[in-house]
């Protein structure tokens, strides 16, 4: 029988708010406080990862209640990455300083995503070039006049006896 996950192992449930939890040193909190006064760090005992949240009064989750997760910091292979400069530039590319509004954050995550496509598509067809047009090229009918006066391979080979 499976027993429910504890919810300690939850991410939410370390978020700024509960007694208890273990906040980023002073010196990061502070550049992260610069950047926007409801910003705050915690530490995931568990996972052992740092935990970026924002707050937000109206969120009524009862696991972290008004605050917003908004990320693990860890690498793209979910690798420990300390507390650093990176970090604080995710915040900074995901605060609405950098993009105006959500909207145009998110038309900036769409043109990427279309710009990456694009380039995918055309990886694509140039293989399906190279490797398609050696094929291409074997198939079509070749005509050779050298040393043959009866014009064609393709004519000479289906002319019969």
């Amino acid at each position: 029988m499976q027993t429910a996950p504890l919810a300690e192992e939850g991410l939410r449930f370390w978020y700024p708010g509960r007694f208890g939890v273990k906040k980023a040193p002073e010196s990061f909190r502070k550049k992260l406080l610069a950047l926007h006064p409801d910003l705050d760090a915690t530490w995931h005992p568990i996972k052992e990862r740092w935990l970026i949240w924002y707050k937000r009064p109206r969120i009524k989750n009862p696991h972290s209640p008004g605050w917003l997760l908004l990320f693990v910091v860890e690498d793209s292979a979910g690798d420990f990455v300390p507390l650093d400069a990176r970090t604080l530039a995710l915040v900074y590319k995901q605060s609405g300083f950098t993009w105006g509004s959500g909207k145009q954050y998110w038309a900036r995550i769409e043109e990427e995503m279309l710009r990456d496509r694009a380039k995918a598509d055309a990886d694509r067809e140039g293989t399906l070039e190279d490797v398609g047009s050696d094929r291409w090229d074997h198939t079509k009918i070749q005509v050779s006049m050298r040393g043959h006066s009866n014009g064609s391979k393709f004519a000479q080979h289906h002319a019969g006896d």
